[in-house]
């Protein structure tokens, strides 16, 4: 069983993956929305002989580089979503406190760099969460065995 401290990390590190699915979901539909919008962009031009509706090349070619813009970064986004849960949040689900330390360190530091900085806050904070853990069974054990 997680000792309170380990059971933070662990919540800590759950509510970080929620919170980087939520900003996917969100950019996924704003993505969504804005490429749809340049893909029915038109063009209407008004002439002493009537009115001409056209639908211009250019917004298409630059939705193509907007979509594999974006697809990168979604993908990026995927990963770190399945690095958290893999490295770190299964980890101790699975009370591997020990394996989980350095993942939470290294994945919350990437994560700042990178501009996830609310999740990277929160993967700090976990890797915290578990040394204070990792430091109260060494001193708990200790104790036992000056009994």
């Amino acid at each position: 069983m997680l000792d309170s401290d380990a059971s933070t990390a662990k919540t800590l590190t759950l509510v970080a993956i929620v919170l980087q699915l939520i900003f996917f979901a969100i950019g996924v539909v704003i993505t969504f929305s804005l490429l749809t919008f340049f893909a029915i962009a038109r063009v209407t031009t008004t002439t002493s002989t009537g009115t001409y509706i056209s639908y211009p090349t250019s917004p298409l070619f630059g939705l193509g580089i907007a979509a594999v813009v974006f697809s990168i970064f979604f993908v990026i986004g995927l990963v770190w979503i399945l690095l958290d849960y893999f490295l770190v949040y299964k980890k101790l689900l699975l009370e591997k406190i020990r394996e989980a330390e350095m993942p939470s360190l290294v994945l919350g530091i990437v994560q700042l760099i990178f501009g996830g900085v609310i999740s990277g806050i929160l993967l700090i904070i976990a890797y915290v969460k578990i040394r204070d853990s990792l430091e109260r069974s060494l001193k708990e054990s200790q104790q036992g065995a000056h009994l």
